[in-house]
């Protein structure tokens, strides 16, 4: 039976890069890579127009009817290899929504995901900060920001990213409303391993997905090694979601910091993890119109992975009471995920903790040992409720 997988997400989020990274260790045969802007410009190119990555904004925004139509031939095209096609998986790459000045470019109207039919779809993202050093690395998009990195405000990124996961999210319940089920929307983030990704796309019947729930901020270095080291045995044998692999947290509280020390402080450096020693500078006021709407994205983008996943892995290697943990454990709980906690204290969790966290499918308890967690997890798989 074919597989066909929408990879989409806001633009600048390095989804391309990341996928054709990862699929370099994927097996030679097998699957078929769609990317549907190439298919664009070959449409676009017989028909006399000539559409570039420089141009496609203001020529999708300045001729509307033109590009539906060019989309549209597109995404017949890439419909029709995938029919005559003997391969299982069928990786479709495209943006999902794009507003740029006063328009905007749309990758896929619904009539198209109807022409498709994804049995799953899943949105690629990367933290802001990367999308805006992305930006600046960029000559083409840098010179549409003036060249002047203060143009590109964090607000301006969050909103890309909440108008594509909407997009997405309005036009699978269009399709669902028609009869035509999507087996799951997924906000993946693109600091997961290639490997993890490669799982989720070819062996989700093999190693089904889990979430790793944990306290994700105010722990020191050993903390976060214990918590790596367990997502790299967990691993081995699930498909490992990690709310980690989408991190914009620590912006908001390294402005939560430098405000507290210096309540007139106009402009917060914020030191951008994934590159080392690299510090950003960004204006005091562009991150609290971003932070509202980014704390609420961390919120439903955690539950989202909870609510796709089969079971959560609760990694609680910390005495204090995790609100963030603790409503993720109740999410699964709702959504009838298995749920297994590791908390090695003597100290009795939470009574909240420890009501969710003893709902394992065959038995009872919480675990204080990393490994029989795991070998439960093994063990117990074929009871979990969740289809």
């Amino acid at each position: 039976m074919k597989e066909i997988i929408l990879l989409t997400g806001p633009p600048l989020n390095g989804r391309d890069e990341y996928i054709c990274d990862a699929l370099k260790s994927a097996p030679e045969r097998g699957y078929v890579y769609y990317h549907v802007f190439e298919y664009i410009k070959d449409v676009g190119k017989e028909r006399g127009v000539k559409i570039t990555r420089k141009n496609v904004l203001d020529f999708a925004i300045s001729h509307p009817d033109l590009m539906n139509e060019i989309r549209d031939e597109a995404f017949a095209r890439i419909r029709n290899e995938i029919d005559g096609s003997g391969d299982r998986f069928h990786l479709v790459s495209t943006p999902s929504l794009f507003r740029w000045g006063s328009g905007s470019v749309i990758g896929f109207t619904t009539s198209n995901l109807k022409l498709l039919k994804p049995n799953r779809v899943i949105i690629i993202l990367d933290d802001v900060l990367s999308v805006r050093r992305r930006i600046i690395n960029d000559p083409e998009w840098f010179e549409r920001f003036g060249e002047n990195p203060d143009n590109i405000k964090l607000r301006t990124l969050v909103m890309w990213r909440e108008d594509a996961i909407n997009h997405v999210k309005t036009l699978v319940h269009e399709m669902k409303g028609e009869g035509i089920e999507v087996r799951y929307v997924l906000q993946f983030g693109i600091r997961h391993p290639p490997d993890v990704f490669l799982d989720l796309i070819f062996r989700e019947g093999e190693k089904p997905l889990v979430y790793l729930s944990y306290p994700m901020t105010g722990h020191e270095e050993e903390y976060y090694h214990r918590i790596r080291g367990f997502y790299d045995r967990l691993k081995e044998h699930f498909t490992v979601l990690d709310p980690g692999a989408l991190d914009d947290w620590w912006v908001v509280a390294e402005y939560d910091s430098q405000v507290n020390r210096n309540p007139t402080v106009k402009r917060i450096k914020i030191k951008h993890l994934p590159d080392g020693n690299a510090v950003e500078e960004l204006e005091r006021e562009d991150i609290e119109q971003a932070t509202d709407i980014l704390r609420r994205q961390l919120v439903e983008r955690d539950f989202n992975l909870v609510d796709v996943s089969k079971a959560i892995a609760v990694y609680h290697y910390a005495e204090g009471v995790s609100a963030g943990v603790i409503s993720e454990m109740a999410e699964a709980y709702r959504t009838l995920a298995a749920i297994y906690l590791y908390y090695p204290f003597k100290r009795r969790p939470s009574p909240f903790m420890e009501f969710y966290g003893m709902q394992n499918p065959s038995r009872r308890t919480m675990f204080k040992d990393e490994e029989e967690m795991v070998r439960a997890m093994m063990e117990e798989r074929e009871y979990w409720a969740k289809v």
